[in-house]
């Protein structure tokens, strides 16, 4: 923040959050640090950074309540399919890690998209890592 500060002093403040969190945490996390809205970051006092980045890094979000597996959806986000291996679910990252439904950054169309996608994807990503382990250890070749 600091270096930021010094590159771009009437840059402010909710811009640059804005480029790590949405814009409306950023106000949230503005407010609730003390931080008023349209604070330029020359102008952004120790303290208050401090409060900020200690906001960043350790804000509460209290869940107020839950609607239920009946209004449950899908999770969004999750590892970013460049980084995996369409055919097998394979990391392209790290050597022996298979992925497979919602932890991967796939959403689908409410209808039971997801659960085919969580289906199909656990079934290669399963087939793949029992090859890649007969690879590893043939089952003959004992303990």
């Amino acid at each position: 923040m600091l270096s930021e500060a010094g590159r771009a002093p009437r840059r402010h403040v909710a811009n640059l959050l804005a480029e790590f969190v949405p814009i409306r945490l950023a106000d949230i996390l503005m407010h609730s640090s003390g931080v008023e809205p349209g604070t330029m970051l020359a102008t952004l006092g120790r303290d208050a950074r401090l409060r900020l980045i200690r906001n960043l890094t350790d804000f509460r979000l209290p869940v107020q309540c839950v609607a239920g597996y009946g209004k449950a959806e899908v999770t969004a986000g999750g590892v970013p399919l460049g980084e995996v291996v369409a055919r097998s679910m394979a990391s392209k990252v790290v050597d022996g890690v298979y992925f497979a439904g919602e932890i991967l950054d796939v959403d689908g169309y409410i209808g039971g998209y997801n659960f085919q996608w969580a289906w199909s994807s656990g079934w290669v990503a399963g087939a793949a890592a029992a090859r890649h382990a007969l690879a590893i250890q043939p089952p003959d070749a004992g303990p």
